[in-house]
């Protein structure tokens, strides 16, 4: 990601950022998520303490669906002329990523979207995902938006009038906002919020039906414990069969993937034949449930795989591996270990050592970013999040490591801390929004430490 030097939106004082404005879907699958998410673009100024997304000039490509999009910010001291020539540099880096039997006329058509949010727009209707579904969406923001700000009385008249719209998309953007409240709030909006959260499971028919999958999950998750290193195909089938109900089934599936295998279909197969009346049509009804489950886990574990292969693929033609890597350390995960495991295997057997040099350079900054010397001083000033003077002191005594890096490598932190919450539940979950908030509370701090030192300069 090159630097570029900008003016500050608030102050106008010249700030140095890390920025992208080509997203090409054909070069880096992650573009279009990186477009949608809106984290890209983001830059701190230490004059003024400005922090948000520079409006700059973008180009989206996506050569699949033959789409070149383009958008410049709003500029009164700029031609018409002089903002299309902001784009040139840009649309004819596209160009040349492409081969020249792949360069088609839509190139030198690219559709100028008046706005940004119209080019993300136009990006999503291509993926099916039409303007009344981002309408329905932003019903159920305002609706969250509504509740969070409500009394506990209000909240039940507000859930009861439009629980219709109370489903699953609903529930990620609850999580979404309440994270972004819960960074900079009290401990009286941490227990609002909480206590928000179980009026909406316990007073919706989908917040219910929440409530039963996990509760499903935890007793299948204990049956599995109790037989431990004893789980067999046969123990896995009878606790199928055993099971109180299909949500308890499906539970099953999830965890126990590896154990359903062919073996253990044609052993359910055989109890289906023995069993006769309603015992076969339920046995019947379990066994077609497991298989459209199991199809369905090994479709995402194929589209995770897949993702992960082409992501290390994309990092491997990065200028700088280190610095890729560091940007994009969120899309790290078990698939993309694994994937970096099997490509180093296979570079090793074809004896190719330049492939082989990249893949152990990848390997050796994730293993930098497992242990980073930064973690050492966060573990530090997190000890003392809740006591202002003492964190004060202790930032001081670390001056000379309080760096850019740190910063950069503590808001990597809150981020993959948000999407962590994700997996989590009961007291996990307590635990992990408390260690959030006390980053949040560092990281303020680091912040103001950091800018009163570059005005003392």
């Amino acid at each position: 990601m090159p630097k570029l030097q900008a003016q500050c939106p608030n102050c106008g004082q010249p700030i140095l950022a890390d920025v992208t404005q080509t997203f090409d879907v054909g070069v880096e699958p992650q573009a279009k998520q990186i477009l949608l998410s809106g984290r890209f673009n983001f830059a701190q100024c230490q004059a003024c303490g400005f922090q948000g997304q520079l409006p700059l000039p973008l180009v989206y490509h996506d050569p699949d669906k033959e789409m070149l999009l383009t958008f410049v910010p709003p500029d009164a001291h700029r031609t018409m002329e002089e903002r299309e020539n902001l784009l040139a540099p840009m649309l004819k880096e596209v160009t040349e990523n492409l081969p020249p039997e792949k360069r088609k006329g839509y190139l030198f058509q690219p559709k100028t979207m008046l706005t940004a949010q119209k080019l993300i727009e136009t990006v999503l209707e291509a993926d099916g995902i039409t303007k009344e579904m981002l309408e329905a969406q932003e019903k159920k923001m305002r609706l969250v938006q509504r509740l969070m700000t409500a009394d506990e009385e209000s909240q039940r008249e507000i859930i009861q009038q439009d629980e219709e719209l109370i489903d699953q998309e609903f529930f990620g953007i609850f999580s979404q906002l309440a994270q972004v409240a819960l960074q900079g709030g009290s401990e009286d909006d941490v227990e609002k919020l909480r206590a928000l959260q179980d009026l909406l499971l316990s007073e919706t028919e989908y917040g219910r039906e929440v409530q039963k999958e996990a509760e499903a999950v935890e007793a299948a998750r204990e049956s599995l414990e109790e037989l431990g290193q004893g789980l067999t195909r046969e123990g896995l089938l009878q606790l199928v069969i055993e099971a109180p109900d299909m949500a308890r089934v499906r539970a099953l599936g999830s965890l126990a993937r590896p154990g359903m295998d062919y073996s253990f279909f044609q052993m359910f197969t055989g109890r289906i034949e023995k069993a006769s009346g309603d015992e076969r049509e339920q046995l019947v009804e379990r066994r077609n449930a497991l298989l459209k489950l199991i199809e369905e886990i090994d479709k995402q574990v194929e589209e995770r795989t897949k993702m992960a292969h082409q992501n290390l693929e994309a990092l491997l033609k990065a200028e700088d591996i280190a610095q890729a890597l560091r940007e994009n350390i969120n899309a790290v995960d078990d698939f993309f270990i694994h994937a970096l495991e099997e490509a180093m295997e296979t570079a090793k057997g074809e004896e190719d050592t330049q492939r082989l040099n990249k893949l152990t350079q990848v390997m050796a900054v994730l293993q930098e970013l497992s242990s980073p010397p930064e973690l050492e001083v966060l573990e530090a000033l997190v000890e003392h999040a809740n006591d202002e003077n003492k964190l004060k002191e202790t930032i001081a005594a670390h001056g000379e490591k309080i760096t850019p890096r740190l910063i950069e490598y503590m808001t990597q932190f809150l981020g993959s801390a948000e999407e962590s919450l994700k997996q989590l539940e009961g007291e996990q979950k307590k635990q992990q929004i408390k260690f959030q908030e006390d980053l949040h509370k560092v990281y303020q701090a680091v912040l103001q430490f950091s800018m009163e030192r570059e005005m003392r300069k």
